[in-house]
């Protein structure tokens, strides 16, 4: 597995745990949960959603071109 293929497989499951997280946060905010706790729970995740961000910007720049056209093709 290439450099590539591994970011992009790691980019995909951060995103899916993600995609949970903002579904777990739909349900609290419905609930019967002191206001203190759900604004703490949300900036938890915002600051999570930040450095996930910031860490696949970052990782991005290990692969090389070669891995990007052998994955993708030439454009």
């Amino acid at each position: 597995m290439t450099t590539l293929e591994i970011i992009s497989r790691l980019c995909d499951a951060t995103n899916s745990l993600s995609e949970i997280v903002k579904e777990q946060q739909t349900i609290i905010e419905h609930s019967k949960i002191e206001e203190e706790v759900k604004a703490e729970l949300r900036k938890q995740v915002r600051d999570a959603e930040r450095e996930l961000d910031v860490i696949e910007y970052h990782s991005r720049r290990y692969c090389d071109t070669d891995d990007i056209e052998r994955v993708f093709g030439k454009e």
